[in-house]
């Protein structure tokens, strides 16, 4: 077992024990860096979060699957989100602090789990948990890479164990809406299309040999 699937295995541990329900919920949205991609093309799931009240966010675990085919999930993630300025947890990543893994892929990339808490001072033992923004400025939760293998519909969704944890393991009602993209075939060109390219290059190549052998007639 390596490093990161140890890490985020205990993360699962330390949430389950003792966890209850909090009153508040929490919402998170998925929206693809374009709508439609080619296949070899590389893309972006961008990760939103936000409350419909002041909870307080201290740590998380979350799942993400694909269904469809035709998109993986890049291995390994770059998680440069864990330092971008807009992030959730920015400035007290424990995953980043501690240099981490925040993310582990699996099911030969159709599947990715993703977890991170806040770097609380230890002696002693304070809880500094994040407030959480409204909807009307979602702070980012992920940025998750993936790459278009093969045409195709494809969808994301979260795993329903995906939970969210205040600073007493209390986790939060979640609404977590997934989102989907449409892979297309490389174009290929059409049989017309090539023929024609290929009669405009015998064309270009005929009419600069021409014009060579009549400057080198000229010249004798």
């Amino acid at each position: 077992m390596n490093s990161r699937t140890l890490f985020l295995l205990t993360i699962i541990l330390l949430m389950l024990c003792g966890a209850r329900s909090a009153n508040a919920a929490i919402m998170i949205t998925a929206t693809p860096s374009a709508a439609s991609y080619e296949v070899g093309d590389s893309g972006v799931l961008n990760l939103l979060i936000y409350s419909d009240s002041s909870d307080e966010l201290d740590s998380y675990f979350y799942g993400l699957n694909i269904t469809g085919g035709g998109v993986v999930f890049t291995d390994p993630q770059s998680e440069d989100f864990l330092t971008n300025g807009d992030y959730v947890f920015s400035g007290r990543s424990a995953n980043f602090l501690n240099t981490w893994p925040a993310t582990l892929v699996g099911g030969g990339g159709s599947t990715i789990t993703v977890g991170d808490n806040t770097e609380d001072p230890l002696l002693p033992f304070t809880p500094l948990p994040i407030a959480l923004p409204g909807i009307g400025s979602p702070k980012m939760l992920a940025q998750l890479e993936f790459e278009a293998i093969s045409a195709g519909l494809v969808e994301f969704d979260f795993d329903p164990f995906s939970t969210f944890f205040d600073q007493s393991f209390n986790d939060f009602a979640l609404t977590a809406t997934g989102t989907s993209i449409t892979v297309n075939a490389s174009a290929v060109p059409e049989p017309a299309s090539i023929l024609i390219l290929s009669v405009a290059c015998v064309g270009a190549g005929w009419t600069h040999r021409r014009r060579k052998r009549t400057a080198a007639v000229t010249a004798s």
